[in-house]
């Protein structure tokens, strides 16, 4: 007998083949089938033969696809990196100069086309300016409606009509608010940031490795350590992984200070280009900033570089901005305590020079302002160094001009115990400067090579410049000399006109360094502006009160140092028009007010009726009163008055449009 498997291969003759699969029944069973229709099975067992499909004609083999859950994983991980690059696609401007590294989006600015920054932050027709306070509009009006300044002549009628147009540009803030949003407008349209090239970048770093002891790239260095620098770049350059907003900051703020400092050295042209880029892309991703921030030492870094960058551009209510929100972050991350538990050394130590750093930012800026800083010295545990830097001991004496002298509790104490105040503080501030005169003549009688800082003496001596400045500030809180017409010290005026005398100096070294383009710009923003260059307010009012024609050629000589050397940056509200405009209306009401005869003490005791109508009085100048040794006057009230009526001469200055 034959079994049913030995012909199961075999098709009967005459038998169409078909390829269907085995029956339904005989599956179920699981028993060979004929797949006939019956089959012969379901015959037998009289059982209704059915089939539930039917099997392609395709002979072959089929794939088995497995599908798991890490496969799904990497589909929606591609599904979503096809969506992100769209969105680049969509909004990326293509063109000729584009040149990736690797995955990265960045594109690099070549040499054909780096001859032009992205962004222009000055234009030939002085469109930046200046937003000032009400109170000093309502000074230079006073000034506008003198009638002997109206007519005393032609001169007279030319300082008139261009303080009346200094009015009516400060009186309307609307130019000036939408030229900042353009501004802002414009930045925010670039999709992927220009970088300089990357051998350039290469370059400069390892220069800035060897170079580690030039003076701005310490204090640079003083925020993150120079590796870290270096690491986010890297992380910039070649974005394996996303980089966020906080390290574009702190690559382009990095890298456009130390472009800076090479071209000093260096006068490459295409140097001083890349740090006009790298500058537009730190604004410009400053701008993006959202108001919470993560707790984090990169942040906190970001913003001192924000910072740091507003004060050099003069925008000192931004730079106030995000030092504040530097300072809350310092303290929130307990920086200004003592450690609670063991961390790393050198990180511990990076922490607390970033400290240090915006400990300096808040104290300078809150002086500039006139009002509290946001970190307390009471509220600092970290141990006290005696060789702490001079700057840090400079910002704590700063702290203290505000809180024990001009404060509204400051004012209130007797006059002799704000004189002993001012005595301690006038102190420790002149062992501060004999030590940096120290290290001018120290840096002087180095011989200088390649490796020597070029900048260093310059620096040093804007030191003195702000230092000094501070030190006619404390003075001007003691009492003054009893009998004194000025109502301040004899020391005071005397360190009012050695300041002058020094910047005079130092605007000389810094106009001459012709490779470094915002070289004057730094410094006024620096020695003018973020300390209040209070000289220029105590010599004015001494040689108005005195009509004093050498103090007002002091000033005169002031006026004409900050004058700058191109046309662009001639605006109406620049600081050398401000003050020269200032000058000139003090000298044409001196001059109509001496003649040959009257040049004696008696006329300075005894000033002309027309002072009352030149008003002098928001520079702390009382008028229509004659001083002597036995009127008793309030001098807490008259500090007050000058110290708050100076702020505002210096808020002339310090708003955030850039001249």
């Amino acid at each position: 007998m034959e079994s049913r498997g030995d012909h199961s291969d075999e098709q009967p003759k005459g038998r169409l083949s078909i390829a269907r699969r085995s029956c339904d029944q005989c599956r179920a069973r699981k028993i060979g089938c004929d797949r006939a229709s019956p089959c012969s099975n379901c015959i037998s067992a009289r059982v209704n033969c059915t089939h539930s499909a039917v099997a392609s004609n395709a002979t072959t083999t089929k794939q088995r696809v497995l599908i798991s859950a890490q496969y799904e994983r990497k589909i929606d991980e591609i599904a979503q990196g096809i969506d992100g690059i769209k969105v680049l696609l969509q909004g990326l401007n293509v063109s000729s100069d584009i040149n990736p590294l690797g995955a990265s989006s960045i594109r690099q600015l070549g040499h054909a086309n780096s001859a032009k920054p992205l962004i222009e932050h000055e234009t030939s027709k002085g469109d930046f300016l200046w937003d000032h306070s009400v109170h000093i509009i309502d000074f230079v009006k006073a000034v506008v409606e003198d009638r002997g300044l109206r007519e005393d002549g032609t001169e007279a009628s030319g300082v008139v009509s261009s303080l009346r147009k200094l009015v009516q540009t400060l009186e309307n803030p609307t130019a000036i608010q939408e030229s900042s949003l353009l501004e802002a407008k414009v930045m925010k349209r670039q999709a992927g940031p220009h970088m300089p090239p990357l051998e350039a970048v290469v370059a400069v770093l390892r220069w800035a490795k060897d170079h580690a002891g030039y003076t701005r790239i310490i204090w640079v260095s003083e925020i993150l350590p120079l590796e870290k620098f270096a690491e986010i770049c890297r992380k910039v350059y070649f974005a394996v992984d996303d980089y966020g907003e906080v390290d574009l900051i702190i690559a382009n703020g990095y890298l456009s200070y130390i472009f800076s400092e090479h071209v000093v050295v260096s006068g490459l042209p295409d140097y001083r280009e890349y740090c006009r880029l790298c500058r537009d892309n730190l604004h410009s991703a400053l701008s993006r900033l959202p108001l919470l921030l993560p707790a984090s030492m990169e942040v906190i870094a970001a913003l001192t570089l924000g910072a740091f960058n507003a004060i050099e551009n003069s925008k000192a209510t931004s730079a106030w901005t995000f030092i504040s929100a530097a300072s809350s972050l310092c303290q929130r991350l307990g920086y200004h305590r003592l450690p609670t538990r063991d961390t790393d050394q050198s990180l511990r130590t990076a922490q607390e020079r970033l400290f240090w750093v915006v400990h300096r930012f808040d104290k300078g800026l809150s002086f500039r302002f006139g009002r509290p800083s946001n970190i307390r010295d009471a509220e600092i545990t970290l141990p006290f160094d005696p060789n702490e830097q001079r700057k840090t001991r400079v910002a704590r004496i700063q702290g203290k001009v505000y809180d024990e002298l001009y404060s509204p509790a400051g004012l209130s104490r007797p006059d002799d115990e704000r004189g002993r105040v001012a005595e301690t503080l006038a102190a420790e501030l002149r062992e501060l400067i004999n030590r940096t005169h120290v290290e001018v003549l120290k840096a002087t009688s180095q011989p200088s090579d390649a490796e020597t800082d070029p900048m260093r003496i310059v620096y040093l001596q804007c030191d003195v410049v702000c230092q000094s400045s501070l030190l006619a500030l404390i003075l001007r809180a003691a009492p003054g000399t009893r009998g004194s017409v000025s109502g301040v010290s004899d020391e005071c005026v005397a360190v009012a006109r050695e300041t002058l005398d020094v910047h005079h100096h130092c605007m000389m070294a810094v106009s001459s360094c012709k490779t470094d383009p915002f070289m004057v710009i730094k410094y006024i923003n620096w020695a003018i502006l973020h300390t209040p260059f209070v000289p220029f307010s105590i010599l004015f009012t001494r040689a108005v009160q005195l009509l004093d024609f050498a103090d007002l050629d002091r000033l005169d000589r002031f006026a004409v140092s900050l004058k700058p050397e191109t046309a662009c940056a001639d605006s109406i509200t620049h600081p050398y028009r401000l003050y020269e405009l200032l000058c000139q209306a003090a000298r044409l009401y001196i001059e109509s007010n001496a003649s040959a005869s009257s040049l004696d003490m008696s006329l300075a005791n005894a000033p002309s009726a027309s002072l009352a109508e030149f008003d002098f009085t928001p520079f702390g100048i009382e008028t229509g009163t004659v001083p002597n040794e036995t009127l008793e006057v309030s001098e807490t009230v008259a500090l007050g008055e000058w110290y708050y009526n100076n702020q505002q001469l210096m808020s002339l200055l310090d708003e955030d449009v850039m001249f």
